[in-house]
C-alpha cells in the first residue's frame, strides 16, 4: 500500500514539473539545456521515428519518389510534429556543445528528400510555413482536449 502512495505521488510530481521533460504543460518543447541526456533521448526518438515513418510510407508505396515522400513528411502531422521537435532539439544540443550526429543520425534517405535540389528555397519556405501551421494546429486541438477534460 506505502509502495502505491508513493509511486502516485512520484508520478504527480514527475507529471507536474516541466524540468521532469522538454516539454511544458501546454505539450510545446523547449530546451532543457540541465538534462542533455534527455534532450539526446528525445533527439534520438525523434529521428527514428522519421526514419520508421518514411519506411513505413516506402512499404505501402514502394515506388514513390522523392518529391512523393517530401509532400508526405510536411503534410502529415504525425511526421511534420516530430520532425519540428528533432530540429529544435537538435539545436538545443549543438548550442550546448554537443553533436547531434554523435548521437545519431537520420537516415540518408531522409537526408535525400530533404537535401533534392529540385525542391528548392520555395519549397523550404513551404516547408516551414507548413510545418509552423501543424505544429500551432496541434497545440491548439491539445489545449482543446485538455479544457474539456
Amino acid at each position: 500500500m506505502k509502495f502505491a502512495i508513493l509511486g502516485c505521488v512520484m508520478l504527480l510530481v514527475a507529471s507536474s514539473s516541466p524540468a521532469w521533460a522538454a516539454f511544458d504543460t501546454d505539450g510545446n518543447y523547449y530546451c532543457n539545456s540541465s538534462n542533455l541526456p534527455l534532450e539526446e533521448t528525445i533527439y534520438k526518438s525523434s529521428v527514428a521515428k522519421i526514419d520508421s515513418d518514411l519506411n513505413s510510407y516506402l512499404s505501402l508505396n514502394p515506388s514513390a519518389t522523392d518529391q512523393e515522400l517530401h509532400s508526405y513528411l510536411i503534410s502529415d502531422p504525425e511526421v511534420a510534429q516530430p520532425y519540428s521537435i528533432m530540429e529544435q532539439s537538435k539545436a538545443c544540443l549543438q548550442s550546448n556543445g554537443v553533436s547531434p550526429n554523435a548521437i545519431v543520425s537520420p537516415s540518408s534517405l531522409f537526408l535525400e528528400v530533404f537535401a533534392a535540389p529540385e525542391f528548392g528555397i520555395v519549397s523550404g519556405l513551404v516547408f516551414g510555413i507548413t510545418l509552423a501551421s501543424v505544429v500551432v494546429l496541434q497545440n491548439k486541438i491539445n489545449k482543446s482536449i485538455l479544457l474539456k477534460i
